[in-house]
């Protein structure tokens, strides 16, 4: 019985160690067809500037062959992923010795990180296959240029260029720094236009035409700069002072004539090829003639760092510190630090992502607090000699702190319109603060549109709008100035503060010689709230004259 019971096993069982030895044969030809299929759909996503996608493909690909590993090395390399693109390389280098191009992949990435001698070693290894390639010779002009060879680096470079104009207008600008280095002053000339016709309106237009400047004075890039402006302002509500609100009785009005000036000087005390660093002193103050209560002096010591990703890319980190006075007395200690992103797109405009990360204290009491009433609006107070009173429970001396602590994320682009030399430039701005008493904390959402035009005559035309929509976390402490009467409680509004503040101004400035040029500008400020001691216009027209220069 047992064995009739074992007999059918045994016959179905014999099938089974033949299957699993077909399939463990027929595994690697599938996961070859897999990987066959993932590095053409990649291949395919590469050249159509997908890399991102690329690398999502290829991260499916079990145990990568070398030409895999340089696949995703080329796209680490599009996407700036610098050391990521040389751990691929590298290993598809090892793997595969015999790939075309590899070391010339090698070489550039090695360039991007700073590392001129392997990035020398790389591109000598693909001199005998790469000799076709435009990159190839642009990074050997770039290294060639670095060596202060001009007249093998520009070359170099117009070999590039006449390869392939995809480097462009990289190639030519470098040119033109060679050129320049080989007191080729011609070709130098004609390289830097060139970069200016391929690319209007971008960085490299910019800074070719800079470069043209500093090659027809002569002169290296100026390490240090400085300009001081000055200039006399109408003030139309100096104080700030919202309709039906009674003024101080030590003040006789809210507008007022101001002088005013700014001051800003800069050193870049480090320059390389990637880096640079260095440090300003910006002083902005005013003199009243007859508000001299509201004097000003804000001083701002700076420092920044800028990083260049990439040709187009760069990261710079500030660190400000401010102090400010007012009338004299000290009136604001400011901490503020500021990372900022800088995209060029070359025709189509560059992009700036910021936030700012700051502390504010204030070294003055707002005010003190206010007598309690009986907690009933309009009722009489408590002592028959108080002036007024407000409602129990609240500490306006605590309430009404601004110390605290600020964010703002922003966002802006600017565009070249085509017409009439103007730029266009759009943005959005979050804000958040978070003050230690409830009066002041508030977040708010920003919008911006500011065009700067070119006009006959060397003159400038800007202007700037936009709105602010700040909604307030808290109910305000300060009363309607209509609702305090004598030795009664004022009542208070139970809804929370909301601002909407739009802001208009327009410049023209006209360049008087190459060191100095005089401004005329306007600007008009709305701020509704539905707290009457913050509702407020305001309006200021002021005249310029600004000299600056550098070396």
């Amino acid at each position: 019985m047992s064995a009739r019971l074992r007999s059918p096993l045994r016959r179905h069982a014999r099938p089974l160690p033949l299957l699993a030895a077909v399939l463990l044969l027929c595994a690697p030809l599938v996961a070859q067809a897999q990987g066959d299929r993932a590095v053409t759909r990649a291949t395919a996503l590469e050249r159509a500037g997908r890399c991102a996608e690329a690398l999502d493909v290829l991260a499916g690909v079990e145990s990568p062959s070398a030409p895999v590993r340089f696949l995703r090395g080329r796209c680490h390399f599009q996407l700036t992923q610098y050391p990521a693109a040389v751990s691929e390389l590298n290993a598809a280098k090892q793997a595969g010795p015999e790939l075309a191009h590899v070391d010339l992949y090698l070489g550039m990435a090695l360039y991007q990180l700073g590392d001129l001698q392997g990035a020398e070693a790389s591109l000598q290894a693909a001199e005998s296959t790469s000799q076709d390639r435009a990159e190839y010779h642009l990074y050997r002009g770039l290294l060639e240029l670095q060596r202060a060879e001009s007249g093998r680096a520009a070359r170099s470079l117009d070999r590039a260029r006449e390869l392939s104009p995809a480097v462009e207008p990289t190639a030519s600008y470098y040119a033109g720094l060679a050129y320049a280095g080989s007191d080729q002053r011609a070709e130098a000339e004609a390289a830097l236009d060139r970069v200016i016709e391929i690319a209007p309106g971008s960085v490299w237009a910019r800074e070719a035409a800079r470069a043209k400047e500093r090659l027809a004075g002569g002169a290296e890039p100026g390490r240090y700069w400085a300009f001081a402006r000055a200039g006399v302002e109408y003030d139309d509500n100096v104080v700030l002072r919202s309709e039906g609100t009674p003024l101080p009785s030590n003040i006789s009005g809210s507008h007022d004539v101001r002088a005013s000036w700014l001051v800003h000087g800069g050193y870049e005390f480090l320059r390389e090829r990637d880096w640079s660093a260095g440090l300003s002193l910006t002083y902005y103050g005013s003199s009243h003639f007859e508000l001299e209560e509201f004097n000003q002096h804000y001083p701002v010591l700076s420092l920044w760092v800028d990083r260049r990703l990439a040709e187009l890319t760069t990261l710079r980190v500030r660190y400000d510190a401010g102090h400010a006075w007012i009338d004299g007395d000290p009136f604001l200690h400011s901490h503020t630090v500021t990372p900022t992103l800088f995209q060029d797109w070359g025709e189509n405009g560059r992009s700036r992502l910021y936030g700012s990360f700051y502390k504010y204290n204030y070294l003055f009491s707002d005010s003190g607090d206010v007598v309690d009433g009986r907690g009933v609006p309009n009722s009489p107070c408590l002592s028959p000699t108080t002036l007024f009173c407000g409602p129990p429970g609240i500490s306006e001396g605590r309430d009404r702190n601004r110390d605290g602590f600020g964010l703002t994320l922003g966002a802006e682009h600017t565009i070249p319109l085509g017409f009439l030399e103007t730029e266009l430039t759009g943005g959005y701005r979050f804000h958040r603060y978070s003050a230690r008493g409830s009066e002041y904390s508030f977040q708010a959402h920003e919008f911006l549109v500011e065009t700067e035009t070119q006009l006959p005559l060397e003159m400038q035309l800007r202007t700037q709008i936009s709105y602010a929509l700040r909604p307030y976390r808290n109910n305000s402490s300060f009363p309607d100035p209509s609702d305090v009467r004598f030795n009664r409680e004022y009542p208070l509004q139970n809804e929370n503060r909301r601002d909407d503040q739009w802001t208009f101004a327009v410049e023209l400035e006209k360049r008087l010689t190459d060191t100095l040029s005089a401004e005329i500008v306007y600007r008009y400020n709305k701020n509704h709230s539905n707290v009457t001691v913050f509702d407020y216009d305001r309006e200021t027209l002021g005249f310029y004259v600004t000299y600056s220069f550098e070396g």
